[in-house]
C-alpha cells in the first residue's frame, strides 16, 4: 500500500513542534551542547523521525535563525505599510525590536546574544545557502529602518544625522542593550519603573531626528 503524503500544515506543524524543543534546549543548555537526540527526548519523537525534517542541528539553528528575523522583518514591513511620516515609522520600528526582543527572550538570546555559528562559519559548507537566506533576511530589517532614517533626513534635511548606516547601527546597538539589560533583570533592579525608562531611551533615540 502506498504511503500517504502528508498534508503541508501537518508537516509544518511538527517541524514547529522541532523548532520549539530546539529553541529551549539552545537557551537552556547553549548550541554546543545541542544534539538530536536531545531534540528527539526534549519534542517527544524519535531521531529517526526528525532527521525526515532536518539534516543535522546546524539546520535547525539557521531555520531558528530565520524565523526569528522574519518576524522582525515583518514587522518591519507592516510598519512601512502605514500612512504616517517617517519619523513615526522609526519610533514603532524602535518599539517594536524591543518589545519582540522582551517577549521572546529566547529566540532573541539565539539571535544576538548567545555564542552561536555566524554565517561566516557556513560559508563552504553544505549549508552555506540556508546560511546566506539566514544572512539575508536578518539584513532586510535593517535595510528598513536605514530606509526610514533616510527619508526622515531627506524630508526635513536633517544633515546633521550624518552617515545612515552609522544612524542605524547606532540605534541597533542601543535597542540591543535596553533588550539585554531588561532580559537579565539588570533593568529592573536599577530602576523598578522600566517601561517608563525604556520610553525615554526611545526619546532620546529620536531626539536627533526631530524637526
Amino acid at each position: 500500500m502506498p504511503k500517504i503524503a502528508r498534508k503541508s500544515k501537518d508537516i509544518e506543524a511538527v517541524k514547529k513542534t522541532i523548532l520549539d524543543a530546539a529553541i529551549d534546549l539552545i537557551y537552556e543548555e547553549g548550541f554546543t551542547s545541542l544534539s538530536m537526540r536531545k531534540i528527539a527526548l526534549k519534542s517527544s519523537m524519535t531521531a529517526a523521525n526528525i532527521y525526515n525534517y532536518f539534516a543535522n542541528k546546524d539546520e535547525i539553528y539557521l531555520e531558528i535563525q530565520t524565523m526569528g528575523f522574519s518576524i522582525l522583518h515583518q514587522e518591519a514591513v507592516t510598519i512601512e505599510s502605514q500612512e504616517i511620516t517617517p519619523f513615526e515609522k522609526l519610533r514603532q520600528f524602535i518599539s517594536g525590536y524591543i518589545e519582540f526582543g522582551i517577549q521572546n527572550p529566547d529566540i532573541y538570546e539565539i539571535m544576538f546574544t548567545r555564542n552561536t555559528p555566524k554565517y561566516k562559519d557556513y560559508v563552504g559548507t553544505a549549508l552555506e545557502g540556508k546560511a546566506t537566506i539566514e544572512k539575508d533576511t536578518a539584513l532586510k530589517s535593517f535595510a528598513v529602518a536605514a530606509d526610514f532614517i533616510s527619508q526622515i533626513s531627506t524630508e526635513s534635511n536633517l544633515k546633521a544625522i550624518g552617515s545612515i548606516q552609522f544612524r542605524t547601527m547606532q540605534i541597533w546597538t542601543a535597542c540591543h542593550g535596553i533588550v539585554s539589560l531588561h532580559n537579565s533583570r539588570v533593568l529592573q533592579e536599577v530602576d523598578e519603573n522600566t517601561e517608563l525608562v525604556i520610553e525615554q531611551c526611545i526619546d532620546d533615540l529620536m531626539a536627533p531626528f526631530e524637526k
